[in-house]
C-alpha cells in the first residue's frame, strides 16, 4: 500500500527514510539541537491526528528508546518540572501544516545523537488517509549552559540555551540559591510550565510583552486541581516582566488558570494574563505592577496578599473581577490606581462576590478587597458587589477611596452595596503601603538604558512679573557636561511677540544655591560661538537679552528669568547641550513653572529630539495638583497641546481621559515625577517623537488664569 507522503523540511539533518522528514526547530549543521528541542512534521497539506501509530525516539549508540508517543493512549501523562504530579497532556498538536511534538523531559541528553521513527498512520491527510512512515537521525549540542551560570536565553526558533520556558526551568536546580535570568525571546510557546518552591531567585523576562507568550489549553477537565493551571508558581522570590500567559481553554471549558502561585515576594511587571474563569489564582503575596488580567468569573481570586497597582482589569464577560479569601488577619487584594475596563457589549460585572457567613465551611467572612484611585467602567454595577447566601456582612472589608469613572468624573455611590465603605484618606493612604499589605517592599523596576536618541534642546516661553518664570531641568548620565542657557527678551520682538522683557537677567541655581548669574550686555565670544555652532538665531544688534555657558555635573538645576528693573513682559528661556552627542550625559527633563493666561501669556516650552529614530516623551500640564504644593492660584483646567510646527501632534485636557492612562502613570513613576491624583483636571501625553523640533503649549479655558507648571521628561 502507498502513503502519500510527508514533506522534506529538514536543515542538516541526516535523512533515514524513503518518504518522511522531520526538522528540529533551528538546528544548523555541525551546532547540534537544544537538549529540549521540538520536532516537527511537515505535510503538503493541513494533516489530522491518526488514532493508532508510534513515534520513537532511539538512542543511536546504546539503541534504547528514549521516549515513546503512542497516539492510541487516550490519556497520556507526562510530569513537568520538579511537580510530583504527573500532568495529562497533548503529546502532538497540529500548527497549520506542521504536527509539533516535544519529546519528555530528560529523554534527550546533551552529546547524544539519535533516531526518529514514525508509523505510518500517526498523521492523515484530511480525508482520513494515513500519512507514510519514515525516521531520521539528529544529535544534541555537546552541552549546555554551565551549572553557575545566572542567565541563559531560550528561544521558539532553537536559537537559544533552550528552546522551551519549562526546559530552562528544568536547569535551574533544586535548592537554588543564585539569581537567575531567563530571558524569553519573542515567540509562541505552547507547553505546560511549572517553577517549584525548590527553584527560588528566578526571573522570567520576555523580549517583548506582545510578541513573547506563553499559551496553553490546560483546565480542570484535563488536569483536575492544582494541575490545572498553564503556569503555576510555589517558588518564591520570582518575578515575570514584559510577557503574555494565555490559557486558550474556551467559554464553559471549566476553571483555567492562567497563573496560579503560592509563593512569597513574586513579582509580575507588564506582564498579561488572559483566561475566563479564575484566570489568577494566588495563596501567597504578590505585587503586580503596569499589568493587564482579563477574564469574566472570579478571575482574580484566592487567599493571599495581592497588591495590584496601576493595572487594567478587562472584564470579557458578565461576572466577577474577584473572589478573595482571606482570613480575619490576613490582607485581601488591594487594587492601587488602575482602570477597570471591558470588552465591547460586556455589562452586568460585579467588583467582587463572597459568601460572608460566619462558622460556615468554606465561607469568608472577612474577605478584604480594596479598590484606591481606581477608574471603573460603566459595566460594573451600580451596587458594586455581591454576597452570596447572605444579606448582610458587616466584617466583609469591601472597601473603596477617590473611584472615579474612566475619565475621572466622580461616581455615583448612592446605590452600592450597604456593608461596603468609602473609608477615610487616613485608612487609603496606609493600604496604599505595598509593605502594609504584603508584609514586603517590593523592588523599583529596573529603568531601561538610555536610547541613542535623546533630548538636545529645552526651551520655555512665558510672562513673568511680580513672579519670574521658573524652569527646572535635570543633566543626566556621567560626566560633566557644557549647558548654554539663554534668556531672551527684545530679540523676541522680531519674532512678532508683544510686551517682551525689556532687559532679561538669568539666575542658575542647584539645591538653592546661584551659581551662576547674568544681565543682559555683552556676551563672551565662547557664548556666541556654541549659540552660532548649535544654529540658534542670534540675538539683535545692541539687545539686551542675556546668556549663560556653564560647565555642569549631573543633577537637578533651576533657570529663573525675570527683568532685571522688575518690569513685566513676555520672555523665553532656552538650554541647550552645548556639546550635543559626547558621552552618556543628556537632557532628560525640563519644567517650566509661570502664570497662564489667554493670548500671549500661554506657556509654552520647545523640545528638541535628535537621533534617528523615535523617542518616547511624556509631557505634562499641571494645575489642580499645584494646590497640594501650596501654589496659590493654579490653573484648574489646564489644556495642553503638543505641536510640531503649526501642527497639532496631540492634545489633552485632563490625563485620566487619554487611552494610554495607565501607561503616563507607569511612565511618570520611570522618571520620577509626582503621581497624578486619580480624578485630576491635569492634563498628561505620553508621544513617541520623531527626531525633530517641538512645542508644547499650556493655555486655560477662555476667560481664566492660574498658575501652570509645564514638564517635559525623557522616557528611557
Amino acid at each position: 500500500m502507498r502513503f502519500p507522503p510527508l514533506l522534506f523540511a529538514a536543515v542538516g539533518l541526516s535523512l533515514a527514510g524513503p518518504l518522511g522528514a522531520l526538522s528540529l526547530v533551528g538546528t544548523a549543521p555541525g551546532v547540534g539541537a537544544p537538549v529540549d528541542t521540538l520536532l516537527r512534521l511537515t505535510a503538503a497539506s493541513e494533516p489530522r491526528l491518526g488514532g493508532a501509530g508510534q513515534i520513537r525516539i532511539t538512542h543511536l549508540t546504546t539503541g534504547t528508546v528514549v521516549d515513546t508517543i503512542e497516539l492510541a493512549d487516550p490519556a497520556p501523562t507526562r510530569l513537568v518540572g520538579l511537580n510530583p504530579t504527573p500532568y495529562r497532556y497533548r503529546p502532538v498538536r497540529i500548527d497549520g501544516r506542521t504536527a509539533v511534538l516535544q519529546p519528555r523531559a530528560g529523554a534527550l541528553a546533551y552529546g547524544g545523537a539519535y533516531r526518529v521513527d514514525w508509523e505510518a498512520g500517526v498523521l492523515t491527510d484530511a480525508a482520513g488517509t494515513a500519512l507514510a512512515a519514515g525516521s531520521f537521525t539528529f544529535s544534541v549540542r555537546a552541552a549546555g549552559p554551565a551549572p553557575t551560570a545566572v542567565a541563559v536565553t531560550v528561544a521558539a526558533d532553537g536559537a537559544g540555551d533552550f528552546a522551551t520556558v519549562q526546559g530552562a526551568i528544568d536547569w535551574v536546580p533544586a535548592g537554588n540559591t543564585l539569581p537567575r535570568t531567563i530571558t524569553l525571546r519573542a515567540g509562541i510557546y505552547e507547553e505546560l510550565v511549572y517553577l517549584s518552591s525548590r527553584q527560588p531567585f528566578v526571573t522570567l523576562r520576555g523580549e517583548d510583552r506582545a510578541g513573547t507568550v506563553i499559551t496553553y489549553a490546560n483546565n480542570q477537565n484535563l488536569n483536575p486541581g492544582n494541575n490545572r493551571a498553564l503556569m503555576a508558581v510555589d517558588a518564591s522570590d520570582v518575578t515575570l516582566v514584559n510577557l503574555t500567559l494565555r490559557n486558550t481553554t474556551p467559554k464553559g471549558g471549566s476553571q483555567a488558570e492562567a497563573l496560579r502561585g503560592n509563593g512569597r515576594r513574586v513579582v509580575l511587571d507588564r506582564v498579561t494574563l488572559s483566561s475566563l474563569q479564575d484566570t489568577l489564582l494566588w495563596n501567597g503575596s504578590l505585587f503586580v505592577t503596569d499589568s493587564l488580567i482579563e477574564g469574566d468569573v472570579d478571575f482574580m481570586w484566592g487567599g493571599g496578599a495581592c497588591y495590584f497597582q496601576r493595572c487594567e482589569l478587562r472584564s470579557l464577560g458578565a461576572g466577577y473581577l474577584a473572589q478573595v479569601r482571606n482570613g480575619e488577619t490576613g490582607r485581601g487584594n488591594v487594587y492601587v490606581d488602575c482602570r477597570l475596563t471591558a470588552a465591547s457589549g460586556v455589562g452586568n460585572v460585579y467588583l467582587a462576590r463572597i459568601d460572608p457567613r460566619p462558622e460556615v465551611a468554606n465561607t469568608w467572612p472577612f474577605s478584604e478587597v480594596v479598590f484606591l484611585g481606581c477608574a471603573i467602567g460603566p459595566h460594573i454595577r451600580p451596587e458594586g458587589w455581591l454576597l452570596n447566601n447572605a444579606t448582610s456582612a458587616p466584617q466583609v472589608r469591601f472597601w473603596e477611596f477617590g473611584s472615579t469613572d474612566l475619565t475621572g468624573a466622580p461616581l455615583d455611590f448612592s446605590r452600592r452595596l450597604p456593608d461596603s465603605r468609602r473609608i477615610d484618606p487616613a485608612t487609603a493612604e496606609r493600604y496604599r503601603d505595598p509593605a502594609f499589605v504584603l508584609g514586603w517592599t517590593p523592588p523599583a523596576p529596573a529603568a531601561p538604558p538610555p536610547r541613542r536618541e535623546r533630548l538636545t534642546g529645552l526651551s520655555t516661553r512665558a510672562r513673568a512679573g511680580t513672579e519670574p518664570v521658573i524652569v527646572g531641568f535635570v543633566l543626566a548620565g556621567a560626566g560633566e557636561a557644557a549647558v548654554l542657557m539663554r534668556g531672551v527678551g527684545p530679540t523676541l520682538g522680531a519674532f512678532g511677540v508683544a510686551e517682551v522683557l525689556p532687559r532679561p537677567r538669568l539666575v542658575l541655581q542647584r539645591d538653592g544655591a546661584v551659581l551662576a548669574a547674568q544681565t543682559g550686555g555683552p556676551l563672551p565670544e565662547p557664548v556666541t560661538a556654541a549659540a552660532a555652532r548649535l544654529g540658534l538665531f542670534p540675538f539683535g544688534a545692541g539687545a539686551a537679552d542675556t546668556a549663560l555657558l556653564a560647565t555642569l555635573r549631573p543633577g537637578a538645576y533651576t533657570v529663573a528669568l525675570a527683568d532685571a528693573a522688575g518690569a513685566e513682559g513676555n520672555g523665553l528661556v532656552e538650554i541647550y547641550d552645548a556639546d550635543p552627542g559626547a558621552g552618556t550625559r543628556r537632557l532628560a527633563n525640563l519644567s517650566s513653572r509661570a502664570l497662564v493666561g489667554e493670548g500671549e501669556a500661554t506657556l509654552i516650552s520647545g523640545l528638541t529630539v535628535a537621533g534617528a529614530a523615535p523617542k518616547p516623551v511624556l509631557v505634562r500640564g499641571i494645575g489642580p495638583a499645584l494646590v497640594a504644593f501650596g501654589v496659590e492660584r493654579a490653573l484648574a483646567r489646564p489644556r495642553l497641546t503638543v505641536y510640531r510646527g503649526t501642527e497639532a501632534v496631540a492634545a489633552n485636557g485632563g490625563w485620566m481621559a487619554a487611552e494610554n492612562a495607565l501607561e503616563i502613570a507607569r511612565a511618570g513613576a520611570l522618571v520620577g515625577a509626582f503621581p497624578l491624583v486619580t480624578g485630576s483636571a491635569d492634563a498628561a501625553l505620553l508621544l513617541e517623537l520623531a527626531p525633530g523640533n517641538y512645542t508644547a503649549q499650556v493655555s486655560g479655558p477662555a476667560g481664566t488664569g492660574g498658575v501652570a507648571l509645564l514638564e517635559v521628561y525623557e522616557v528611557p
